[in-house]
């Protein structure tokens, strides 16, 4: 069939060729024609009559799928809206969504000297103007908005929460040496990123915080890969003060709307690997103890009522040894009976009058 669209030049078709229509339906055909004599002018008169849409043009993204939209005249049809609203609906939201897959990653270099990462503690102990690299992992979504990382260091401890995290003035001084190559405006910052084409440091309500703008994984990558470096210890007095703190990690669009959200402990100190061996020796033993109080062959009462001695004692040796005696008495027997925090704020209160 060399022209199955022309209707004027049915005899072209070969007896062997089943014709698209029979002689009389094609006569019926073009009597309704008319004047416009063949299937193309009719569909050029079509075209020249059809309705402009009523609805506004708007920018097509790249990744939405080619069935949605007319690429010539680059409008987003209906389809294509409601496309976006049922795909976005469990995403963009003002609160925490957990149904985005936001995580984080350690990279590699520099563990066990300048950073270690403990997992049964889920905290990064690092040294001092060192840097941790990280990559971030999320759900690959339509969003014509962007996406942003927003980086917070806050304390843990409720009481201080409300407080900003800044830098003591020591390290904060214009005069320190890795202040001299920084803008000023970022000094109070202790958590810089480093190595990011787009981050941008802000301030709400004293707080401070890092925005970095993220941009689709790499080729051959699954995650965006960023640095961050720490400028203050957390023991320096005019700043941490000893007290823990945390980076906080939230998912936004453009709009501020928070997608996702993690959390990771911090402690940045002179001996990240000391530290580290230190705080999960004591995590131990605190769970040991748990375990203790909540066996079943714990007493099932046991006098915690305290009674003050107020006695003289000669001589200092034996002074520290009723105190020790004392200790360890009531030390023994938390640990038969398992009432340790009973017995725990009495054992703190001699240890802190033994020298």
């Amino acid at each position: 069939m060399t022209n199955p669209n022309n209707f004027s030049e049915p005899q072209q078709c070969s007896q062997e060729t089943t014709l698209i229509m029979d002689d009389e339906t094609y006569e019926v055909l073009e009597q309704d024609i008319g004047e416009l004599g063949s299937v193309d002018n009719l569909a050029s008169h079509l075209e020249e009559e059809k309705p402009e849409p009523n609805f506004e043009k708007n920018e097509i993204l790249p990744s939405v799928p080619n069935e949605f939209y007319e690429e010539e005249d680059n409008i987003v049809y209906p389809d294509l809206l409601n496309y976006y609203n049922n795909n976005l609906q469990n995403y963009v939201h003002p609160n925490t969504n957990t149904n985005i897959q936001f995580q984080f990653t350690f990279g590699q270099g520099g563990e066990d000297q300048d950073w270690v990462y403990s997992k049964s503690l889920d905290k990064l102990f690092i040294k001092m103007e060192k840097i941790v690299p990280m990559r971030f992992h999320w759900e690959q979504i339509l969003n014509p908005l962007g996406l942003y990382i927003r980086t917070k260091m806050v304390y843990k401890v409720e009481q201080y929460r409300n407080e900003p995290v800044r830098r003591c003035h020591n390290h904060m001084a214009p005069t320190y040496h890795i202040n001299q190559k920084l803008d000023p405006s970022v000094l109070p910052y202790v958590v810089h990123c480093v190595n990011h084409r787009g981050a941008s440091y802000e301030v709400h309500d004293n707080h401070l915080s890092i925005l970095t703008q993220l941009g689709s994984y790499e080729p051959g990558t699954q995650y965006e890969p960023m640095c961050f470096q720490f400028l203050c210890k957390n023991s320096c007095p005019s700043g941490m003060n000893r007290r823990p703190t945390e980076l906080l990690f939230t998912l936004e669009d453009s709009e501020g709307h928070v997608l996702g959200q993690k959390e990771l402990s911090v402690r940045v100190c002179s001996c990240p690997k000391r530290d580290k061996l230190k705080e999960e020796k004591e995590l131990k033993k605190t769970s040991e103890e748990l375990i203790r109080q909540n066996s079943g062959n714990k007493m099932s009462s046991c006098d915690t009522h305290p009674y003050k001695v107020d006695i003289s004692v000669a001589g200092k040796e034996n002074f520290l040894s009723v105190l020790k005696y004392a200790h360890d008495v009531m030390a023994g027997q938390a640990s038969r009976t398992g009432q340790y925090q009973a017995f725990k704020p009495y054992m703190d209160a001699i240890l802190r009058k033994i020298p």
